[in-house]
């Protein structure tokens, strides 16, 4: 089911969410009260079953605002996060897009590939560093005209994958450095999945010709 909220006056940004059954009760106690407070006009939720790649494109289908925001079930917003983004980039027409670090909280540590909570800076763009690693999160503020979907046939690096192929196109990001969200891992969550990184990995510099 696809499940679409409307604010009225809210921010031109549609916030997307492929939401799973395990995190749904964790999801509307705390991340989307915080998604209503950030004040986006569209907030639209898939919890179909599938991959978060093909849900995150069902939303973005579905969207109709001129910014959007995909955000995962398990983010805790801080208050004015995307106002502050689309502040950023609403005034600025030589980035498609914008993104921040964030810390990273781990409930299960013994199950988790990071094996305890963590701080993500990430940094300022730069297309050679992004050409060799992924450090932009998937919870960025994009210009809907630059966004070019997700790859559905990837296992792992989706998020990495967008920022290339948005990089082949001529579209760069921005780093807010002064900002940040909460990503609270209540499980082992995707990063721990199966998938070999180094074949992902191999697939991605394949794809891309890097």
């Amino acid at each position: 089911m696809i499940k679409i909220d409307k604010i009225d006056d809210g921010l031109p940004i549609s916030v997307i969410i492929p939401l799973s059954e395990k995190r749904e009760k964790f999801f509307y106690e705390y991340v989307y009260p915080l998604i209503e407070i950030n004040n986006p006009n569209e907030i639209i939720i898939n919890n179909y079953k599938g991959l978060a790649p093909k849900k995150r494109n069902i939303g973005f289908d579905k969207s109709t605002q001129p910014y959007v925001f995909f955000c995962d079930d398990d983010i805790l917003l801080p208050n004015e996060y995307l106002l502050k983004l689309y502040n950023i980039l609403n005034k600025s027409t030589n980035i498609g897009y914008v993104y921040t670090g964030y810390d990273g909280i781990v409930l299960h540590p013994e199950t988790h590939p990071m094996k305890g909570n963590f701080e993500i800076k990430s940094n300022d763009f730069n297309a050679n560093l992004l050409k060799k690693t992924n450090y932009i999160s998937t919870m960025s503020l994009i210009k809907r005209e630059v966004f070019p979907r997700f790859d559905e046939n990837l296992k792992r690096f989706q998020d990495w994958d967008i920022y290339l192929s948005m990089l082949s196109n001529g579209v760069v990001g921005k780093f807010v450095k002064d900002l940040r969200f909460m990503a609270y891992y209540i499980d082992s969550g995707i990063t721990a999945n199966n998938n070999d990184m180094y074949d992902a990995y191999r697939i991605i510099k394949h794809k891309h010709n890097l």
